[in-house]
């Protein structure tokens, strides 16, 4: 299996979204902005597109989504809870649900629900890959509202006891790393890893003398 990053952008939005293929059939993950990239690497590499798995709803994650699935008349899959909260809707949609397994082709897919950025946000396991979106990026975490931290915290634990250490990260910015790091350098570098007190991650998270809300530390 492999994974092919799509580096986009719109403006000051710069985006990363995945296509994970093997024998000619592949996933798009969260595609948006140039559609010629994308498409002309499925048609060049002759990938026959299965399905496309969204993150959560924000437009720079779902810019594309309908866009190929009208193309290519597949499904896209998103969180039942990031559709009903954020009223989303797409040709072709499917609800997902925390850990109830996807067969995609010959892809077996583990969506883990991880609010926090957003209610519904999800990260996609894929054999020894995950896709994260903006809930977890290898820098850092997502944006959140104060309300909603201590959700995010909650689903920073459950990824850290959840996922196998040697588990790659695929999140959809990145802030300085290149995107394909273990869950183990994560551990060791990203500092939200390593706070284990929720009301000192909230905190942390919001504190209002970052210069930007992608200052992680």
């Amino acid at each position: 299996m492999e994974v092919k990053l799509f580096r986009v952008s719109e403006e000051q939005m710069k985006n990363q979204c995945y296509l994970i293929y093997d024998q000619q059939s592949g996933i798009l993950v969260d595609p948006a902005w140039d559609y010629e990239l994308i498409n002309n690497f499925l048609l060049d590499h002759q990938i026959e597109l299965k399905g496309i798995l969204l993150t959560h709803s924000h437009r720079d994650h779902i810019n594309l989504a309908p866009v190929f699935a009208a193309a290519y008349d597949v499904p896209v899959y998103m969180s039942a809870i990031e559709i009903e909260q954020y009223n989303f809707s797409c040709s072709n949609l499917v609800a997902v649900r925390h850990l109830e397994e996807l067969v995609i082709g010959n892809f077996h897919i583990n969506p883990v629900i991880t609010p926090g950025h957003t209610a519904g946000s999800t990260c996609y396991q894929i054999g020894a890959h995950c896709f994260t979106g903006d809930t977890i990026f290898i820098e850092g975490v997502g944006t959140c509202k104060a309300e909603d931290a201590g959700a995010l915290f909650d689903s920073v634990q459950f990824f850290k006891r959840y996922f196998p250490k040697k588990m790659l990260i695929w999140p959809g910015h990145s802030f300085g790393y290149t995107p394909g790091r273990d869950l183990d350098f994560l551990m060791t570098n990203n500092l939200y890893f390593q706070i284990d007190d929720k009301t000192l991650f909230a905190d942390f998270r919001m504190r209002k003398n970052r210069p930007s809300a992608h200052a992680f530390h």
